[in-house]
């Protein structure tokens, strides 16, 4: 069994996310799964390079509307269809939307 080296439990589900890395062109994609110190997102088949810095935007309902929060992160691990990030810098807001998110989501089992 393998075992869990992040500190927030992850929790599986997809959101619209728009990535920025290598100075290329903002990228559409998803989340796979998110916790409080990172998440898993969906590269489209390319590979950004392992130990890189990423900017992405993650919807997350806020106040009852999604709204787009900006994350930096540190990419961790890459595979051929996506990158675990460890987020870096989070403002305020982004962090509080990520909490309710996580909060609200533990305990539901999969959906």
């Amino acid at each position: 069994m393998k075992s869990e080296r992040r500190d927030t439990p992850r929790i599986p589900i997809t959101l619209d996310t728009i990535l920025n890395y290598n100075n290329q062109n903002y990228q559409h994609s998803t989340t796979r799964d998110i916790s409080l110190d990172g998440a898993f997102i969906d590269t489209k088949g390319s590979k950004p390079p392992k130990k890189g810095i990423m900017e992405l935007a993650i919807k997350l309902p806020t106040d009852g509307a999604p709204k787009y929060h900006r994350f930096h992160a540190q990419i961790v691990r890459t595979t051929d269809n996506g990158a675990a990030l460890l987020f870096d810098r989070v403002d305020t807001d982004s962090y509080a939307a990520l909490l309710d998110l996580v909060f609200s989501r533990q305990g539901r089992g999969l959906w």
